[in-house]
């Protein structure tokens, strides 16, 4: 039996642009389940997640893309969680936040064109979105996304892990090396952190976007690892 794949997204995004990763696991025979997080917060996006996993029956591969990394390293500690598979993502140890980790980040490259809060809340620049997080998109799609931003909260991203799940359950990465928001090399130094098999990819941010195939093929895997595990 097929573990099924739970989908977080990320800050400024919703659940809607995993479509196209969604259907091609429907298409494997998957069962998929996508939170929507209203990322105000993480405590509140972690109980939104945990309410998803206890209603799923059986395995779950924790699937997060950017800030979801920060999401599945909190919530993935649930016992219905067997693997966690990082899209480009934030992976926070115990008492470290997204906050923390943008300050270790290389200074030398792109930075992410992040406005300055209102009301405790962030957003990008609209007109830089195109380029710093969907770069492989098109043009019209990227415009979309950019106007149809939700707000990121403060308490998103200053909301420190209790628990890392990563230090117990096995993990995955997808390493993307054209990303202009988060750096590459700050992916790679997370990833090799927490011990997680990595494939590695040319693409943007919206990597999940662009080419859902690629962030499919490394679901999979971790998915037929999990069912190795529990066949034994």
């Amino acid at each position: 039996m097929n573990p099924t794949i739970v989908l977080v997204h990320g800050g400024f995004v919703d659940g809607s642009g995993w479509h196209g990763v969604y259907k091609e696991l429907r298409a494997s025979g998957f069962e998929v389940r996508v939170v929507q997080n209203g990322t105000t917060s993480l405590a509140d996006d972690d109980a939104t997640t945990r309410a998803v996993l206890d209603a799923v029956d059986g395995p779950v591969v924790l699937v997060g893309h950017s800030y979801g990394g920060a999401v599945i390293t909190e919530a993935g500690t649930h016992e219905k969680v067997a693997a966690l598979v990082y899209i480009t993502a934030f992976a926070p140890d115990q008492g470290e936040s997204v906050n923390s980790l943008i300050g270790t980040f290389p200074t030398d490259g792109p930075q992410p064109p992040i406005l300055p809060p209102v009301d405790g809340f962030l957003f990008l620049d609209r007109d830089k979105f195109h380029d710093s997080f969907a770069g492989d998109v098109s043009a019209e799609d990227a415009a979309f996304m950019a106007d149809s931003q939700v707000p990121w909260g403060l308490n998103a991203l200053g909301g420190t892990i209790s628990e890392a799940a990563w230090r117990v359950k096995p993990s995955w990465y997808l390493h993307v090396t054209e990303d202009r928001m988060i750096p590459p090399a700050a992916q790679a130094t997370m990833a090799e952190r927490i011990g997680a098999t990595v494939a590695q990819t040319p693409g943007s941010h919206a990597i999940y976007v662009s080419q859902p195939n690629v962030v499919t093929d490394l679901v999979r895997t971790a998915a037929a690892a999990v069912t190795s595990l529990v066949t034994r």
